[in-house]
């Protein structure tokens, strides 16, 4: 990776564990935004590469699982807050923080070991922000279906 990308990956942790510790109202419209602009930086700066060989074709899909893993874990630990009015808040914890921040640095860690093993030379920074942006987009959509049926459930009695 480049200083550039390296800087580019920090600013975007850092928003994402800002958004994640603030308390921010769920709007169903817009729940994909922070996937899409990972996997649209991610394309752009980064670049894809597809793998050479059946290992880097095994590593990628174990990756993409375990952001599937820990985008469901995250999602069901996302703590949510329905107000009075009926609007519902959402707000990470410090659990789904250090999720977020172990599969990120397990992913750079990965992808610096590929590299440097020449088992994987193009893959990198790229390949690091689109599997952010799949666990982040099933956090995204277990959030939002927990929510629904906060909302179905109406208010506590």
């Amino acid at each position: 990776m480049t200083t550039n990308q390296i800087l580019i990956l920090l600013a975007m942790t850092v928003y994402a564990i800002y958004r994640q510790s603030i308390r921010h109202e769920l709007n169903g419209k817009s729940r994909f935004k922070l996937a899409l602009i990972y996997a649209i930086v991610g394309l752009v700066v980064g670049g894809f590469h597809l793998p050479p060989d059946a290992a880097s074709w095994t590593a990628l899909v174990v990756s993409l699982g375990a952001s599937v893993v820990v985008g469901v874990a995250r999602g069901r630990m996302t703590r949510l807050l329905v107000e009075p009015d009926g609007r519902i808040f959402s707000q990470g914890t410090p659990v789904t923080i250090g999720l977020f921040l172990l599969l990120v640095g397990s992913k750079y860690a990965w992808g610096t070991w590929e590299y440097l093993h020449h088992a994987h030379p193009h893959g990198g920074f790229g390949e690091v922000l689109l599997m952010i942006a799949a666990m982040v987009a099933m956090q995204a959509e277990i959030v939002w279906r927990r929510a629904l049926a906060l909302r179905a459930a109406g208010p506590p009695m």
